[in-house]
């Protein structure tokens, strides 16, 4: 089947499908998911793609759900995370988030941007290669992966060290992006810094040192800090206070220890010893702080146990990249006109996949993601089906293997 037929043949199939895709969705969506608690929604997706024909599926060690369609010489990795953040109040949302609604053709509910809608897209995706036969030169894995919400990159990380015999030469991250084709995104860190004191009662202070009022004009540097190298594409690093956390016995005792935890956005590659070098300015003159950057230890659903490393490296891929011009050639393809390529503001399973493992990776996904984890969850069908066109077009574009 040569590319104009398989593009019209692909656009007939998700017409035809449309009101499927919104149905599975929605019944997604209604599977509680937080972080650490997929299992029930991991079981749902791989039965589904059992359903849909995929030739191989699996539930593998970490938790995470693969599902394989061809067995081609290129092979391509689509990746989208199952869990979600906590659905919220019903009454701040005027609606159960886990009752999906589709509102002026907009669908609403928890997961709906962030992540399930991508991941519907993917399954979707996969059973119109299988069904159109579009699978002869490609293999596809299609990954529900968890745990990305809180430490993205690491699941993905085991499930790739379990799964030997997934090589991806491609790598598609499915995440919200207006349908935008993403090319990069900038890595984080957390930083913690210590802070000691002395506790004492709050009546008879002056016996003790308070750590927190210690802490005061380093989180004043911290605001100030503004010397990022910058990136032509990524922009600049920012360095945020998010927590500061107090060591003491009672509400009348002055505290004897702080720890000030910082959002460290990464645009240039910086290590955690650069990172840290960073830091030393800014604390070097309050006796005893010191900085860090944690390694955490995790446990799946499936009892499986991870040690994380709270430092998530940047990546990009540069434009003229075989896989960024195989994704512009397919967008232009399937929609007759030219895609926006730009890089995304948030962190993503991409963080081990490309910047640590070095596999050429893109980002695609509907919807807003500035929507992400709000009481306004929500993705426009539009949009949605137009990403499982992308998503099935993507393969018949990128470069043939031996």
């Amino acid at each position: 089947m040569d590319q104009k037929v398989a593009l019209e043949a692909i656009d007939s199939y998700v017409n035809a499908h449309a009101d499927e895709v919104v149905a599975f969705l929605k019944e997604f969506i209604a599977i509680r998911s937080v972080t650490y608690e997929e299992g029930a929604a991991v079981n749902f997706f791989a039965n589904k793609m059992k359903e849909f024909g995929f030739d191989e599926v699996r539930i593998d060690a970490v938790g995470n759900a693969l599902g394989r369609v061809g067995s081609g010489k290129a092979t391509l990795l689509y990746d989208a995370h199952i869990d979600t953040v906590e659905p919220g109040n019903p009454a701040v949302w005027g609606m159960n988030p886990l009752e999906a609604q589709v509102v002026d053709g907009v669908l609403r509910g928890r997961g709906a941007v962030d992540d399930k809608g991508c991941l519907t897209a993917a399954a979707f995706a996969g059973r119109a290669i299988k069904e159109l036969e579009l699978d002869k030169d490609i293999t596809l894995w299609v990954s529900g992966s968890i745990s990305e919400e809180d430490v993205e990159g690491s699941c993905v990380k085991a499930m790739m060290e379990e799964s030997t015999d997934i090589k991806p030469d491609y790598i598609l991250v499915a995440e919200s992006s207006d349908n935008r084709i993403v090319r990069g995104h900038k890595g984080r860190a957390l930083i913690k810094i210590d802070v000691p004191g002395k506790c004492a009662h709050a009546s008879a202070a002056w016996r003790g040192e308070n750590a927190l009022i210690k802490s005061l004009p380093i989180m004043e540097r911290i605001d100030k800090f503004n010397e990022f190298v910058e990136d032509p594409f990524l922009g600049c690093g920012t360095i945020e206070v998010t927590k500061v956390e107090c060591d003491t016995p009672s509400l009348n005792t002055i505290p004897g220890g702080a720890v000030i935890t910082c959002d460290r956005r990464i645009s240039c590659g910086e290590s955690i010893e650069e990172l840290l070098k960073e830091i030393e300015p800014m604390i070097s003159d309050v006796k005893g702080a010191s900085a860090r950057i944690d390694t955490e230890h995790v446990t799946t659903y499936t009892g499986y146990q991870m040690e994380c490393v709270d430092y998530f490296p940047s990546w990009v891929l540069e434009e003229q990249h075989p896989l960024i011009q195989a994704g512009v050639a397919a967008y232009k393809g399937m929609f007759e006109r030219e895609p926006v390529v730009g890089r995304w503001d948030f962190c993503t399973n991409a963080t081990h996949l490309c910047g640590r493992m070095g596999i050429p990776a893109i980002g695609y996904g509907p919807g807003d993601s500035s929507l992400c984890h709000s009481t306004d969850d929500k993705v426009p069908v539009a949009e949605l089906l137009d990403a499982i066109r992308f998503y099935a077009a993507l393969p018949l574009f990128v470069p043939k293997k031996g």
